[in-house]
């Protein structure tokens, strides 16, 4: 993939992104306005003690899937501003992961009209795109560790097709418990909790692949990447599952301080090669 089609391809994501934001944005104000708004409240993610921070509150919810959403073209203008001239295979692959994080803003239509107590095609439709995202953001990290060598370097087009549709498969082939659906908007998956055991494996190989390659090359930007994925996925898994202050908070500084280094020593590493 050409310097050219990479920053294309990013640029249409982008693009998609702003246009999904407002389109769930849209539907919230609209539902908000016609009182149309009726949050799941039955059954919590992590019951937690009722603390002034980690008791449930819808308002934490949004924020959280807000931060989420706007993560992805704030993401996005860094790449075409610092990575435009540079050719990286992990930032093509961390664009599919910016993809997955995206399909999360389908979690503000479950609330709306009431839809989570539909049992309708809607509502599994809405909950397969959350997961089919939720396969794809572990699965371009672990891409992102282990096919960024020089050798795969001609594949990157191949190896992006192979991991969306691999996240496609698993995820049409996991069933949904439309029954329940979480304080955080996320319908039960079935065969739980296998899924986050994958998700929670998957990012712990590649952050280990990260590791392991720095060791290897005895290089101190890819020992500092390797620190910055960690907070990177805090920061995503506890904003996917945040129906609380605490959750929201930790996950915002994790995801967005943790993306900036994580990024800015990417730069680094290629900017010497």
């Amino acid at each position: 993939m050409t310097l050219k089609t990479r920053n294309t391809l990013t640029r249409y994501i982008f693009i998609f992104s702003l246009i999904a934001i407002a389109a769930s944005a849209a539907s919230f104000i609209t539902a908000i306005v016609t009182k149309s708004l009726l949050p799941p409240v039955s059954l919590r993610t992590f019951d937690l003690a009722d603390f002034l921070l980690t008791r449930y509150d819808f308002i934490a919810v949004i924020i959280s899937i807000a931060m989420l959403s706007l993560y992805v073209p704030l993401s996005l203008f860094l790449l075409l501003r610092v990575f435009e001239n540079t050719q990286s295979v992990e930032v093509i692959f961390f664009c599919g992961a910016l993809i997955g994080c995206l399909c999360e803003t389908t979690r503000a239509i479950i609330p709306l009209f009431g839809i989570w107590q539909s049992y309708s095609t809607l509502l599994f439709f809405l909950s397969r795109i959350v997961f089919t995202g939720r396969m794809m953001v572990p699965l371009f990290f672990f891409a992102a560790a282990t096919l960024s060598d020089a050798e795969q370097r001609q594949n990157v087009e191949r190896n992006f097709s192979i991991v969306l549709a691999l996240a496609a498969v698993i995820a049409s082939a996991i069933p949904m418990n439309t029954a329940q659906t979480t304080t955080a908007c996320m319908v039960i998956e079935g065969f739980a909790p296998m899924p986050t055991i994958i998700r929670i494996l998957l990012f712990i190989i590649a952050g280990a692949v990260f590791y392991i390659n720095a060791k290897k090359h005895d290089s101190p930007e890819l020992k500092k990447l390797s620190f910055y994925y960690i907070f990177v996925v805090a920061g995503y898994l506890c904003l996917t599952i945040a129906d609380n202050y605490l959750f929201m908070g930790l996950g915002t500084i994790f995801l967005y301080a943790g993306t900036a280094q994580f990024l800015r020593n990417l730069h680094r590493l290629y900017m010497w090669k």
